[in-house]
């Protein structure tokens, strides 16, 4: 088993890879990115486990009525913790679309844990929600 040397630069790159790889929006592809026991809170639910999790990404890749050329991504990347096993990070997600016609771009934050499970890193934790209203 080969170790990972956790860093800065490989944690922001797992973040953009995964985010990359699920706009296939194939479960199977990201499957080993996640964890066996991931938790992840979003504003429709809290998942818990990888098949709790993978129901939730597919339910949101079959979309909703409407909406059209969506995409997802990260800025705004800061990585709050870090050792040999585990990092923590936070970030704005963007998500872009058409829906009825309209254009729309929904920005929020998340947190994301990783951690080093049998020689590579997984998503343990993830949490998104919206920014608050003022």
């Amino acid at each position: 088993m080969t170790a990972i040397a956790l860093s800065t630069d490989t944690v922001v790159q797992f973040l953009h890879r995964f985010e990359a790889i699920a706009e296939q929006e194939d479960f199977d592809l990201i499957e080993d990115m996640v964890h066996d026991q991931a938790f992840f809170r979003f504003n429709d639910g809290d998942f818990v486990g990888r098949q709790a999790v993978r129901a939730a990404f597919e339910k949101t890749w079959q979309g909703s009525v409407g909406v059209k050329k969506e995409r997802f991504y990260l800025t705004d990347i800061l990585v709050l913790s870090l050792d040999q096993r585990s990092a923590s990070a936070t970030y704005t997600y963007n998500w872009e679309g058409q829906g009825d016609g309209q254009s729309f771009r929904i920005q929020g934050r998340g947190t994301r844990v990783l951690v080093v499970e049998g020689g590579r890193l997984q998503i343990i934790h993830e949490h998104l929600s919206r920014y608050p209203k003022p």
